[in-house]
């Protein structure tokens, strides 16, 4: 049970009782209030005599009101001698005892000011002020109300009438532990003054009226409070008092009841933004005050008793205050890095003496630390960590944020620009009717690292960060469903921006979005960008994969679906990435695309393809073959003048990465349909002249073709994607850090996930295990390639001196004796095609380049990166020995047998086990006899004109056991003399025996001079 609390006793006052506290049982009351119920109230006569009017010199009252507490104040007055003017009373001078006399006032006033001067007063303003109390003071300021001009607040403020008594009307003001207070009830906006009685002051009527029966009752209105108990008694002694009729009953409440609800730690945040420490520009000192809410009853951390009283729901409750718990909160507070301000050395002096006593915060270091780290933007930061614990946030005035507890609803607002190749896109929060773009704030964040895209170690699952919506608004948004809404978006927000700009192509993020949107959020964008996904699926299935009608040759069904699928990139205006494996015709399937495009009357302008130089004779020759519709133009050579002339007339125009950016000028003058960039990784370098030349030519699509999109790191694809749809990626910079980094350094698989699906729309890939089972067992194909530079000087000239040679010893022999000439002259100009460092002459010493080297070179890494395993031959052992040396150099693992070899079964089983997946074979050694069913693709860098020979060396992979389609490659250099004797060979098939296995007999051997003529026949410049 609960021991009385004791209380001091006046003279008035009988000593207490055990009782004394019991709400039953009626307390005594204190003195006063005893007195009052003895005496009752005793109303002055109210003194109404006659308003005097003021005349020049006339006596005047500036009245001021001093707030008392509990809706009182009291009334001081300074008498004033006041000048008339036109337009009234002008200006006012004070008043004292000494100019009195010659203040040339009437006899009256002059009795009325000599009385207020005769009170005890103070001097303020320059004048001064006397008390008015008491019955004499409800006189004198009846009088001055009457008798002279009183304002309030100056000549310039409010001029006062006395207006007619009213009843006191009274009331009981039931506070929150219960206790009662006994107050004046007025009507709205008047306010009582006390002074010996009550007064109402209306400022609507600039009218002071007494309150009749209130001065003996309005001294009991800054009494204490009465205690339930002591309002039970009072009750009780009420209706036989002398105060019966005049004022109410106090309210009764039972006996409270106990309850021990648990406690809820309030932190309410403060901050101090004034003192002479807080220099311009420094934040405010933020400090958080503790507080315990149990239930109807918040109560302060320091202090106060542990049994509360307090009134809910009309009845008193008893409340036991959980210490352990309020202890428990405090701790938490101590292990988040807070301290109470009473122990913190960090702050100065005269900075903690005007913190309250319970105020808490962050240490600091030093003498005044705790000024440089209470920064409200921290204090926002410890909301997440304390929520957790059931901790409640509360935010003064004074503190410069205020975080809203509002659900968000999210949005994304997307809208096309005037050109229509871009779009803007906002992301904010919905806040009933209010739209707040967040972009600014986030993208401000995170370049200040307030937080990351990627959770940091140790974070929690449900951390928050706490947007800004202005400058004193806070939101607290969930960082999960936050980076999820901006991972589609990561690589634009490396710098504050209120919008992002995107490129149409880019349309598919907003469907990443819309799926990561959480539930009530909406995604506003034009159908044109929202459905860009749903068009391009469309499109595909409106697209015709039919070979059109100029196509010459038959299409495999991959090829038909890559047909397809160029269609639909066409039908959607965008650009792609054809990226099939080698050997499986990208360049047939996009020969096929250009002339749907023809037949559809969709190539209003040429067909621009860019392709390394040593393909140009192969997309020539493959252009003539499968699609002769097609007007070709192909810019290349040294005399290539003519050429540029007509690419406006053109459908195909094929030039080289090497010419592109000398005839940039030139090609920039027209429009392009398409532009198609063959074996674009060559240009995957952003900072070349081919490259930059690429993008700057005026063409409505680009396609890349290429067998390798990625060859050594994820930048390699970026590259090739950020030339066929611009802009799809991100730029360079924001593409590393947000893919590379996480894919290739950390294998983050969501992110992986993430790159697959924004790119695949973009790519076709097939490799050739994709479509083995389409393919047949053995593809031929062959690659031409053009000599250039000294390697064709070379070839020209020892093609000139030895066609004179040869007509000299023919002349003086007759072509049935010379075969030997024929022969030599023949395998040094073979030996030119496959490289000049073969040619033992002074005219081939310097001479390095070789186009059919640098197209296997070039062939081989993407071959070995498509896991294939494969054989090459040539007659030459040297020049094994060459292309050895190169990889070698380059660190490309292979074997090799030559005629020298004296460990046959050493590579090949080493080949056979997969340890090296090049083999290098001479014809004499490896060109029978073998069984080498591990390799898939097998290349003839030097032609075999005999197609018995060529069939058995391809036949070392292609034969019983291979289960895989097997690639075979044959190099020709145009314009020589391979390319001449492949065309005779069908007819003159005992010639190319005798040319190439070198064992024709003269009988066998017979030319004639159109034989010579074609073979020795000048190429192509």
């Amino acid at each position: 049970m609960q021991q009385p609390r004791s209380r001091p006793t006046t003279g008035d006052d009988p000593p207490a009782t055990p009782e004394d506290d019991g709400i039953a049982t009626p307390a005594p009351l204190p003195g006063a209030w005893r007195r009052a119920l003895r005496r009752g109230a005793r109303d002055e006569a109210a003194h109404q005599p006659a308003r005097g009017t003021p005349g020049n010199g006339a006596l005047g009252f500036f009245l001021e009101l001093v707030a008392e507490g509990h809706g009182l104040a009291r009334l001081e007055a300074a008498p004033v001698l006041l000048s008339r003017a036109d337009q009234g009373h002008a200006r006012a001078h004070p008043l004292d005892a000494r100019r009195l006399a010659h203040a040339g006032l009437a006899a009256g006033e002059q009795r009325l000011a000599t009385a207020v001067l005769g009170l005890p007063h103070s001097q303020r303003k320059g004048r001064n002020y006397a008390q008015l109390a008491g019955a004499v003071g409800d006189g004198l300021l009846a009088d001055m109300l009457d008798q002279g001009a009183c304002f309030l607040g100056g000549v310039a403020g409010l001029r006062l009438a006395r207006g007619q008594p009213e009843t006191a009307k009274w009331r009981w003001e039931v506070l929150v532990d219960g206790d009662q207070r006994l107050s004046v009830q007025l009507p709205g906006g008047q306010r009582a003054i006390r002074v010996g009685g009550l007064w109402s002051l209306d400022p609507e009527r600039a009218e002071l009226a007494p309150l009749r029966d209130s001065a003996g009752i309005c001294e009991l209105l800054q009494q204490p409070p009465l205690s339930p108990a002591q309002a039970r008694a009072f009750a009780t002694a009420l209706p036989g008092s002398a105060l019966a009729g005049q004022l109410p009953p106090p309210t009764i409440f039972d006996p409270p009841r106990a309850c021990q609800p648990a406690p809820k730690s309030v932190l309410t945040l403060h901050a101090l933004t004034r003192h002479p420490r807080l220099e311009a520009g420094v934040p405010p000192l933020a400090f958080a005050r503790l507080a315990f809410d149990y239930g109807s009853a918040r109560l302060p951390s320091r202090g106060g008793e542990t049994l509360v009283r307090r009134v809910r729901n009309g009845k008193l409750v008893e409340i036991s205050r959980r210490r352990a718990e309020e202890l428990a909160a405090m701790e938490r507070l101590e292990s988040v890095g807070l301290t109470p301000v009473v122990d913190c050395e960090g702050l100065p002096w005269d900075v903690a003496e005007v913190l309250p006593e319970d105020a808490w915060v962050f240490p600091g270091a030093g003498a005044s630390g705790a000024l440089e780290v209470n920064t409200p933007a921290r204090w926002l930061a410890l909301r997440p960590r304390l929520e957790p614990d059931g901790f409640v946030f509360d935010y003064a005035p004074s503190f410069p944020f205020e975080v809203l507890d509002e659900a968000p609803r999210w949005f994304v607002h997307a809208a096309l620009d005037k050109r229509r190749d871009h779009f803007n896109l906002q992301l904010g929060i919905a806040l009933g009717d209010e739209r707040i773009n967040l972009l600014p704030g986030i993208t401000e964040a995170l370049a200040e690292g307030q937080f990351q895209l990627e959770a940091a170690a140790g974070e929690a699952a449900e951390g928050v960060w706490y947007a800004p919506l202005d400058d004193r608004r806070r939101v607290p948004l969930r960082l999960r469903e936050l980076r999820a809404l901006l991972l589609p978006l990561a690589e634009y927000l490396d710098r504050p921006r209120g919008v992002i700009r995107l490129p149409r192509a880019q349309a598919g993020r907003l469907g990443e979005i819309e799926e990561a949107m959480p539930a009530g959020g909406v995604v506003d964008a034009p159908a044109s960008l929202t459905s860009l996904a749903s068009r391009l699926l469309e499109a595909s299935d409106r697209a015709s994969d039919a070979a059109p009608a100029g196509f010459v040759g038959e299409l495999r069904r991959y090829q038909h679906e890559g047909l397809r699928w160029l269609n639909a990139l066409a039908e959607a205006g965008l650009g792609g990435v054809l990226a099939d494996d080698m050997g499986l015709g990208k360049t047939v399937q996009l020969l096929a695309h250009l002339l749907a495009l023809q037949e559809a009357g969709a190539l209003a302008h040429p067909a621009l393809v860019v392709a390394p130089t040593s393909l140009i004779p192969n997309w020539q020759a493959e252009a003539e073959r499968y699609a002769p519709g097609l007007r070709q133009c192909v810019v290349h050579g040294a005399q290539r003048g003519p050429a540029l002339g007509q690419v406006g007339d053109a459908d195909l125009v094929i030039t080289s990465y090497a010419l592109l950016p000398r005839d940039i000028k030139q090609l920039k003058r027209h429009r392009f349909s398409l532009l198609v960039l063959d074996e674009a990784q060559l240009v995957k370098n952003p900072r070349t002249l081919a490259r930059r030349a690429a993008t700057s030519l005026r063409a409505t699509r680009c396609l890349c073709m290429t067998g390798t999109p990625l060859e050594n790191h994820l930048g390699e694809l970026w590259s090739q994607l950020d030339l066929a749809v611009p802009g799809l990626l991100g730029d360079e910079r924001g593409f590393r850090r947000h893919y590379r980094v996480p894919i290739e350094k950390h294998a983050d698989a969501d992110c992986q996930a993430r790159l697959n699906r924004r790119v695949a729309p973009f790519i076709l890939r097939r490799s050739k295990s994709d479509v083995a089972r389409e393919l047949p067992p053995k593809t031929e194909i062959t690659r031409h390639v053009s000599l250039g530079g000294r390697q064709r000087a070379l070839y020209e000239q020892l093609r000139q001196s030895l066609a004179d040679e040869l007509r000299e010893v023919i002349a003086e022999r007759g072509i049935e004796h010379s075969g030997i000439v024929v022969l030599d002259a023949l395998l040094k100009l073979r030996q030119v095609c496959c490289d000049p460092r073969l040619v033992k002459l002074q005219a081939a010493r310097g001479v390095q380049a070789s186009a059919k080297f640098e197209l296997l070179m070039h062939m081989l890494p993407e071959l070995v990166a498509e896991d294939r395993r494969i054989l090459v031959f040539s007659q030459f052992t040297e020049m094994l020995e060459l292309i050895a040396s190169e990889l070698d150099r380059r660190r490309m693992r292979y074997v090799m047998l030559t005629g020298d070899t004296r460990d046959r079964a050493a590579p090949v089983r080493r080949f056979q086990e997969g340890k090296a997946p090049l083999f290098l074979l001479s014809l004499k050694a490896g060109g029978v006899g073998l069984n080498l069913t591990a390799a898939d693709t097998v290349i003839h860098y030097d032609p075999w004109w005999n197609p018995a020979a060529e069939a058995q060396a391809s036949d070392r992979a292609h034969r019983i056991g291979q289960d895989k389609p097997v690639f075979v490659y044959r190099l020709i250099c145009s314009d020589t003399v391979e390319q001449r004797i492949e065309a005779l060979k069908a007819r003159k098939a005992e010639l190319a025996a005798a040319v190439l296995e070198g064992g024709g007999s003269r009988d066998r051997l017979r030319f004639d001079a159109d034989d010579l003529d074609a073979l020795f026949e000048p190429g192509a410049r």
